[in-house]
């Protein structure tokens, strides 16, 4: 069997990660709509966000085993399957219930997905190159926001939020007959010894849990936030257009710049959510120019950093890619299930400049906390 083309792999890996996660994203940029139709509000909406990162968290470590185990393409067939089985079941939703079920058989695509895209651009991409292959790969999830908030002025207002989502089912299917076969970095034994993560593997994951939890709000809340700074729904999706578009342009970049300088993976993380901890209670203000600063910062820094987190424990972790990368994504689904649900009572009790607020500190723990996984402490 010859080798893919890695432009190729890359391109497949963008596609599967987007059908994953487009589900969700969609959810959070048509909620207006979707709440409007099922009656519930702002906590229902973070309740459900948070069952989908649930299924996601619970199985993410699994999801990277049987990468290991099975091969990278296998695992990320059933997958990207199962995410597309979530996307057509929120065409059929006839209630909240419903949509929290679609959500979560999504959510299990999702959890297979993350980890072994890892294992599969491993596999498929030159050493030299993972850097811009894991910056693009990282890049579909500001690609599902941009054309989540794309998709609010623009299909769900003339069409229905459900138009959305036969979009989304449509590119699993494309995602699943382009798949190459892609064969595993490590040998079958290896595969087979019982995985013990590191106390730097826990630290990594830890920290990347705070972080999550701060940058999972931006995509389930920011059109609402900033309706309630004063903007009308179109100009709401264009600003997460246009933020998706700074997410997309700085987590390719800096995957390159990691291929070409030496820079400590996990330093550079933490800087990034430092800025992010400036911007998040900018959108907060309820003051228009601020809100749309803070947006843009927090897509462009304080989201682009979990690209390099997964590069970092790649490179650490040459034989148990799918294992470490799983353990590294459970941690960034805990975050992510569980920061739009405190968001959502927050933000319905106390308003959304509090919210904002959570989600600073949010990101300075996770600062901390990454920083202390650099390969420069010494610490193992």
């Amino acid at each position: 069997m010859s080798a893919p083309d890695p432009r190729h792999v890359t391109a497949v890996s963008l596609a599967t990660m987007v059908a994953a996660i487009a589900p969700v994203h969609l959810f959070g940029a048509l909620a207006p709509d979707i709440q409007a139709e099922f009656g519930f509000g702002d906590a229902q909406q973070g309740y459900a966000v948070a069952a989908y990162f649930a299924v996601s968290a619970l199985l993410s470590s699994w999801g990277g085993a049987l990468s290991d185990r099975l091969g990278p393409t296998p695992a990320l067939r059933f997958g990207t399957t199962m995410a597309g089985v979530g996307t057509v079941g929120m065409l059929f939703a006839g209630s909240y219930a419903w949509v929290v079920v679609a959500l979560c058989v999504a959510g299990v695509g999702n959890a297979v997905n993350q980890p072994s895209n890892n294992t599969f651009i491993s596999g498929g991409v030159p050493p030299h190159r993972r850097g811009f292959a894991l910056g693009i790969k990282q890049a579909a999830i500001p690609t599902s926001t941009g054309l989540a908030g794309l998709a609010l002025p623009t299909i769900a207002v003339s069409l229905g939020w459900q138009a959305a989502y036969v979009g989304a089912a449509a590119l699993a299917g494309a995602a699943i007959i382009a798949m190459p076969q892609v064969a595993a970095p490590v040998k079958p034994p290896e595969t087979r010894v019982r995985y013990r993560p590191s106390p730097r593997v826990w630290r990594v994951a830890i920290g990347a849990a705070f972080g999550a939890a701060a940058v999972s709000n931006i995509g389930a809340f920011l059109v609402r936030s900033l309706e309630e700074a004063g903007f009308d729904r179109t100009t709401a999706g264009l600003v997460q257009v246009a933020g998706s578009i700074a997410l997309i342009t700085s987590r390719v970049g800096w995957g390159a710049l990691m291929d070409h300088r030496d820079y400590d993976r996990f330093r550079f993380a933490t800087a990034l959510l430092v800025v992010g901890a400036f911007a998040y209670p900018m959108i907060g203000s309820g003051q228009t120019v601020l809100a749309v600063c803070g947006a843009l910062l927090a897509y462009g820094f304080g989201w682009s950093w979990p690209g390099i987190v997964h590069l970092g424990t790649v490179e650490q972790n040459p034989a148990t890619t799918g294992a470490a990368s799983g353990v590294v994504q459970a941690g960034m689904f805990v975050g992510a299930m569980t920061g739009p649900a405190v968001f959502g009572v927050l933000a319905d009790t106390r308003g959304f400049g509090w919210a904002w607020l959570m989600v600073a500190s949010l990101s300075a723990g996770a600062a901390a906390l990454m920083s202390t996984a650099s390969a420069k402490t010494g610490v193992t």
